[in-house]
């Protein structure tokens, strides 16, 4: 009895931790993709000239070489956790932490340098609009986190519970 409730119970938390990794690649794509759609949105807002939409694009292409690199071992790094399957072994689980961290860290970089970039073109009256958008922006999500907490601990119960 005791084996049979072992492997029950091994088997449940394979497949939860499997779910929780496909669920968390989900969102990583999604907000990556959000990402972009508020650059763009932006961008269409500052109601930039021709001239100012070309330097974008020219940033945006000379950037694109430096970030593919970090891109692609971010998704390497992902494969490799996946390929795990379950298993633990934290050394190999904190390399690739580890690794991921630096990654990250460096897309950090590079996307505020295109954004630096950017913002090196726009008029002042552009810049201040951008800061409204970005303020407007934040404010959304922030609402939308307070949604999100609001539901969740409708679902729960007020003290997390069940």
């Amino acid at each position: 009895m005791k084996t049979r409730t072992i492997a029950i119970l091994g088997v449940t938390a394979v497949l939860l931790l499997g779910g929780m990794f496909a669920v968390s690649q989900k969102m990583m794509g999604e907000d990556l993709a959000n990402r972009r759609g508020s650059a763009a949105m932006m961008m269409r807002e500052l109601d930039l000239t021709d001239d100012q939409k070309a330097k974008v694009k020219d940033i945006m292409e000379s950037n694109r070489a430096s970030v593919q690199p970090i891109l692609e071992a971010m998704k390497a790094n992902h494969e490799k956790l996946a390929a795990l399957k379950g298993s633990f072994d934290e050394s190999q689980v904190a390399a690739i932490a580890e690794a991921q961290g630096d990654l990250t860290g460096q897309m950090i970089v590079a996307r505020q340098r295109v954004k630096s970039q950017i913002f090196g073109i726009l008029t002042d009256d552009q810049k201040a609009k951008a800061a409204q958008l970005h303020q407007a922006m934040e404010q959304r999500i922030e609402d939308r986190m307070k949604s999100w907490g609001q539901k969740r601990d409708q679902g729960t119960g007020e003290d997390g519970g069940e």
